[in-house]
C-alpha cells in the first residue's frame, strides 16, 4: 500500500518533499522514544529508502541524488536543533556522538587531532569511503543510507553542541559544518546512488546504465578528492575561527 502510493507519487516534488519531512519527523520521534541508539538511524534510512529506490530503479539517478540531498539537509536541521537544545537527550540516541563531540571539541580548542593533520585523516577518509562503496553495492543503497544516517548523526550532534557551547555565535552557526564536509556528503550520495543502481536498476539498455553509473562514480570520486584537498587547505583556518567563537 505505502510502496504503491510512493511509486505513483514519487515524481511529484511536493509529494516527495512532504514524504521526506514526515519520514525525518517520524524517525526522530520514534528514535527518541525507543531504547538504544540504533532505531534513529535505522528508521530514518529505511523509511527514506522506500522513496529513494523508486527513481534509482528507474534510472533517474539525478532525481534520486536531489531527494537524498534534501533528506540529508532535513535530517541535519532537525538534529542540530535537538542537539543544541537538548544535548543530554541526543547524547543517549546518537551512535558515536559523545566520542566524536569530544574529539572535535578538543581539536577546536587545541588544534590537535586528526581533523587538521592529513597524515591522520586521509586513511580514515579512504577507509570510510571504501566501506561506504562496498555496502552501497551489496545492499542496493540501503545500508549506505544507514551508514550515512549514522555519520550525519554524530556530525550534527557535535555541531549542535558546539553552537550551544558558543552561546549561539554566528561563526559557529555558519562554519561548524565545514565546506569540505558538505562536499563529502554530496560525493557520498552520488556514489551511493550509482552503486545502489547496480542492484536496483534492472530495466533499460545495459550499456547506457553502465555509462551512467561510471559517470556518477567519476563525479563522486572527484568530490571525495576535493573534500580531502579542501580539508587539508582550510582546516586550520576553520579551527581558528571556531576556537575564537568558543572562547568568546
Amino acid at each position: 500500500m505505502v510502496l504503491s502510493t510512493i511509486k505513483k507519487g514519487y515524481g511529484s516534488i511536493p509529494f516527495a518533499l512532504s514524504y521526506i519531512v514526515i519520514v525525518v519527523a517520524v524517525a526522530h520521534l520514534a528514535g527518541l522514544a525507543l531504547p538504544g541508539k540504533w532505531f534513529l538511524p535505522a528508521l530514518n534510512a529505511s523509511l527514506f529508502f522506500l522513496l529513494f529506490l523508486v527513481p534509482v530503479s528507474r534510472g533517474e539517478y539525478s532525481y534520486a541524488v536531489k531527494l537524498a540531498l534534501f533528506w540529508a539537509v532535513a535530517t541535519t536541521i532537525v538534529q542540530i536543533l535537538l542537539s543544541a537544545g537538548w544535548p543530554w537527550l541526543m547524547e543517549e540516541k546518537v551512535l558515536r556522538g559523545t566520542l566524536y563531540r569530544e574529539e572535535m571539541l578538543h581539536w577546536v580548542r587545541t588544534g590537535e587531532g586528526p581533523e587538521g593533520d592529513i597524515s591522520l585523516f586521509l586513511p580514515i577518509h579512504l577507509r570510510h569511503f571504501l566501506i561506504f562503496c562496498a555496502v552501497s553495492l551489496a545492499s542496493g543503497g540501503l545500508m549506505s543510507l544507514a551508514m550515512g544516517a549514522v555519520m550525519l548523526g554524530y556530525m550534527n550532534f557535535y555541531v549542535g553542541c558546539l553552537i550551544a557551547a558558543s552561546g549561539g555565535s554566528w561563526i559557529t552557526i555558519v562554519f561548524s559544518w565545514p565546506l569540505w564536509s558538505m562536499v563529502r556528503v554530496v560525493g557520498y550520495i552520488v556514489a551511493g546512488t550509482a552503486l545502489g543502481a547496480v542492484l536496483l536498476h534492472r530495466q533499460g539498455e545495459r550499456d547506457e546504465k553502465k555509462r551512467k553509473i561510471l559517470r556518477f562514480m567519476i563525479i563522486a570520486v572527484a568530490l571525495v578528492v576535493l573534500d580531502i584537498i579542501l580539508k587539508w587547505l582550510l582546516a586550520g583556518t576553520y579551527q581558528g575561527m571556531l576556537n575564537s567563537a568558543l572562547a568568546g
